[in-house]
């Protein structure tokens, strides 16, 4: 995206001046606030963030057409987690950091933690997602990331989604210091596309910042967007299902503090599925009465 005080996008199409009520506002440290002309060809979410309730800081989402699920998202960093704690204080998902390219060397490295949390969560119950950290400066290595996450899935029932996470590491030495929208927007793609190949739901991180300024959203639309904001609400317009609302969690089981997300439903999708698992479970019931 560009701000609306430019005349023209990086390939060089013009921006036309928005309507009144169409702008997008985000105040940057440095810039300050920036407008920006809403997508209309990005879809555009249907939540009332007016119906958000909170419980001793954990956010829920229940309206007619819409229901929640609470999750984390980990990695080494949280250090040995007990999992069966973190299901009994109400957590409903894991995403887990499956691992992530170094910033100043470019090397892939398997989070130290992933195969004890993953095995630790699904034995839980926990409902299971993956995220890979990125540090990739072109096409080829979000392409050779993709390949390394599918190749450490295969033997997981992962039902939540497989995420992209790239983040600008603005220290020295670090390889995305400069990387363009344009290829930030090229890389994600990529790995969503491979992702999505291998019948994954495929996701995207974005903070406000990154989703506006880093990332052509109408290229991302056929993907998931995992959206970080630590506000009382999301304040951007477009579709997405999995909020991080805050990275300052507390969890039992986890002694340091962990982020939060919401994964936000359709209510029908969520309840077609509790009803094909009562129909399952009946038969089982009349199979074991007939033998």
């Amino acid at each position: 995206l560009v701000p609306v005080t430019e005349d023209v996008t990086e390939e060089g199409t013009e921006v036309k001046d928005p309507e009144p009520g169409e702008l997008i506002e985000y105040d940057d440290p440095v810039l300050g606030v920036i407008s920006f002309p809403v997508m209309t060809d990005v879809a555009a979410h249907t939540y009332d963030w007016d119906r958000l309730s909170e419980n001793d800081g954990r956010l829920s989402y229940d309206t007619e057409g819409f229901r929640s699920r609470l999750g984390i998202d980990v990695s080494y960093f949280q250090g040995e987690i007990d999992w069966e704690k973190v299901k009994a204080d109400g957590i409903d998902f894991a995403m887990i950091r499956l691992g992530y390219r170094g910033y100043g060397t470019g090397n892939i490295v398997i989070d130290d933690q992933f195969t004890e949390n993953i095995n630790g969560a699904l034995a839980a119950g926990l409902e299971v997602g993956v995220y890979f950290f990125s540090q990739a400066v072109n096409v080829q290595e979000a392409k050779r990331e993709a390949e390394t996450v599918l190749s450490m899935l295969s033997s997981y029932p992962i039902t939540m989604p497989v995420a992209y996470d790239l983040e600008i590491v603005s220290e020295n030495g670090s390889r995305t210091r400069k990387l363009s929208a344009a290829t930030m927007t090229e890389n994600a793609a990529v790995f969503c596309r491979m992702v999505e190949a291998e019948g994954y739901e495929a996701a995207y991180y974005a903070s406000k910042k990154t989703a506006l300024l880093r990332y052509n959203l109408s290229e991302l639309k056929e993907y998931g967007l995992w959206y970080a904001e630590e506000e009382n609400a999301p304040s951007i317009p477009y579709d997405f299902q999995l909020w991080q609302y805050t990275a300052e969690g507390t969890v039992d089981g986890i002694e340091t503090s962990v982020a939060l997300d919401l994964y936000i439903e359709p209510r029908e999708e969520k309840d077609e599925e509790a009803e094909s698992g009562k129909k399952e479970t009946g038969e089982q019931d009349s199979e074991k009465q007939d033998s």
